[in-house]
């Protein structure tokens, strides 16, 4: 009897201890972050990234602080440098002028309605320059990439033509065509054609040969692949090409017209020098500068339009 009871006892301890061994086993796992109810579990968070977002907008629009504070800074420490230059006699100001009235000549320049015919005709024969050479130089590059043999043999002639200063060839157009819009926009033609040209041929034959057999075992046909693969791979260097192009055509544009032509701010550059207007010639400096940075800036957008046309 006494060793019945003593049995149950030790059977009633042992359940009870391993009873309690189980609680305190779920305790720890409970403690270690283990929890073994489903029903227990928390619930998963959505992820959250407007923190994210946020933090690029602010740097983004620290970086554009920072950009236009030093453009400024550095636009006004260079007009404030050089008026303390011909205040202290260091530059002549019959040959340099002022600040104060080259912006005086600006203004005086913008109310004039003949400014307004003379940029719109260098504007013009530049436009027409930076068009047809940039669609002939892409055309023809994409015809020479095709075509290997064929640039072969027209490389010589095309170093040949590059070769010649543009300034040359403003006075034989202007006795072909005389003194109109024909001969600042092939000065201008001129400049830009080479331009695209090699760039765009660059641009072409970088592109990898692990691609090209890629799409040749995709069955890819050759309008799929140049509208896809070559195209998409050459438009930074072809947007590069024009946004120096933009700048060459006016140049080439002026040039014409400094030496010959009825209208046009190359003409107005030219009076204004011969007649020792200097703060004239600065303002129609800046007003050409302008004009570039206007182009630079459409063909910019003009970058965005095509890439996203081209994802």
């Amino acid at each position: 009897m006494t060793e019945a009871v003593t049995t149950d006892e030790n059977n009633n301890g042992q359940g009870s201890g391993s009873s309690g061994g189980h609680d305190g086993y779920r305790s720890c796992r409970q403690a270690g972050g283990i929890i073994h109810n489903p029903a227990k579990l928390p619930a998963r968070q959505p992820y959250d990234d407007s923190g994210i977002l946020v933090e690029r907008r602010r740097d983004r629009l620290n970086n554009r602080i920072a950009v236009w504070g030093l453009r400024v800074g550095v636009f006004v420490v260079f007009v404030a440098a050089w008026d303390l230059l011909v205040r202290g006699g260091i530059m002549d100001p019959t040959l340099v002028s002022r600040p104060s009235d080259v912006g005086l000549a600006f203004v005086a320049q913008l109310v004039d309605p003949t400014f307004w015919d003379d940029v719109l005709a260098t504007f013009g024969g530049a436009m027409a320059g930076l068009a047809t050479g940039a669609v002939a130089g892409i055309i023809l590059a994409v015809v020479f990439t095709r075509i290997p043999v064929l640039y072969t043999a027209m490389r010589p002639f095309l170093t040949l033509l590059n070769s010649l200063p543009r300034p040359a060839l403003a006075p034989i157009f202007i006795l072909w065509f005389g003194l109109g819009f024909t001969p600042k926009a092939l000065v201008a033609f001129t400049m830009v054609f080479f331009l695209l040209l090699t760039s765009t041929m660059g641009a072409l034959e970088s592109i990898e040969h692990d691609i090209s057999q890629l799409t040749k075992s995709l069955g890819m046909t050759k309008i799929q692949r140049f509208f896809k693969i070559e195209i998409p791979a050459a438009l930074p260097s072809i947007i590069g090409g024009l946004r120096l192009g933009a700048v060459y055509s006016i140049l080439g544009a002026v040039v014409a017209e400094m030496v010959g032509s009825y209208v046009g701010l190359g003409q107005r550059i030219v009076i204004a020098t011969n007649n020792f207007q200097v703060a004239e010639t600065f303002a129609i400096l800046v007003a050409m500068g302008l004009l570039a940075m206007l182009l630079d800036i459409a063909i910019s957008g003009l970058h965005k339009v095509v890439s996203d046309w081209t994802r």
